[in-house]
């Protein structure tokens, strides 16, 4: 039986269903302070990107640092400068990751700022080749240099669409609403309000054309709707009036999703479900602390090896769930990944 609302994410429940125990590390263990080791590796995985994710990363950063305040403050757009400005902060960004300044305890959050990252390559010796390196910086600048010709679905170009927006938002990550027994919490891009109506726009840089980003759209537009509803001197939002908007930089395809009723209980029903799931892992007999050994492993193999917490999840199994940093270095020096 629930007895509070838990923490719930699009992302947090795909991590549930891939591994119980990869969950544990990401959401239960992780914590960016240093005095438990343990949790500060888990959350050094937990943030660790290879490069095909982290090209996405660097854009969306340099999209809500450089271009949505450069178009607010109406000044004028060089996108060749523009893309040699995403790469710059890239490079910066790989250097961050290559001397591991994120194991400095030294840095803080403040300090790291827009040149947090940590990859893969650097973290657990993921081999790479400096061809891989070039091309992702090649994409960043691509997808920098593809903005100004980006069409909305009504024909309207992209960056005219968001000059006439009267209020631009980019990177909200703390407006949180209550659906049923979950606390709901998501990433939003940019929250643009266009003749005041509100528009959520997601910036991919996929490659594929099967990936569907509909749920995840879905989510950001229940919190928009809801967050309305909490100002009660303001009209409730009509589900016609909130736009969801996927823009891949790369491809330079805008798809809308619809915002239906039907879409938001499925939705709804979708998020009580799997908030329960997570509630039968996570309650515990006053509030006790939750045991790793609480959390099973996944028998799939692949979910396995493309997880960022396979070095830390083997040394603990390894060592009857003991940590010891040294040691875990060590160990993963003579496990370096392919």
């Amino acid at each position: 039986m629930m007895t509070e609302k838990v923490s719930w994410s699009y992302s947090t429940v795909n991590t549930l269903r891939q591994c119980n125990r990869k969950y544990y590390f990401g959401s239960v263990l992780a914590n960016f302070g240093r005095k438990d080791l343990l949790r500060r590796k888990a959350y050094e995985l937990k943030k660790m990107q290879n490069l095909v994710m982290w090209k996405g990363t660097v854009v969306d950063k340099f999209m809500e640092t450089t271009v949505i305040p450069a178009i607010i403050e109406k000044k004028e757009l060089d996108f060749n400068r523009l893309g040699d400005e995403a790469v710059a902060l890239a490079k910066n960004q790989f250097d961050f990751s290559k001397f591991q300044i994120y194991t400095d305890p030294t840095v803080t959050k403040t300090e790291a700022a827009n040149e947090f990252c940590i990859l893969d390559i650097h973290e657990i010796g993921k081999i790479y080749t400096e061809e891989e390196l070039a091309q992702t910086y090649s994409l960043i600048r691509d997808a920098v240099l593809n903005i100004p010709t980006i069409k909305m679905p009504d024909g309207k170009l992209l960056i005219d669409f968001l000059k006439e927006c009267n209020l631009l938002l980019p990177n909200v990550s703390n407006w949180q609403v209550e659906v049923e027994k979950a606390r709901v919490k998501p990433q939003m891009d940019l929250i643009a309000y266009h003749n005041w109506k509100p528009v959520v726009i997601d910036w991919k840089l996929s490659e594929s054309y099967a990936a569907d980003y509909s749920r995840q759209l879905i989510i950001c537009g229940i919190t928009v709707y809801l967050k309305r509803l909490e100002k009660t001197d303001k009209k409730p939002y009509e589900y016609a009036d909130i736009k969801l908007f996927e823009v891949n930089l790369l491809k330079g395809v805008v798809k809308e999703h619809v915002f239906s009723e039907e879409k938001i209980n499925d939705m709804i029903d979708y998020i009580n479900l799997t908030s329960k799931d997570i509630a039968l892992l996570t309650d515990t007999p006053d509030g006790a602390p939750v045991d790793i050994e609480d959390f099973e492993l996944t028998d799939n193999e692949g979910s396995c090896k493309f997880c960022n917490y396979r070095s830390l999840c083997s040394f603990l199994l390894l060592n009857e769930n003991q940590y010891d940093e040294k040691s875990y270095f060590e160990f993963v020096q003579n496990n370096q990944l392919v």
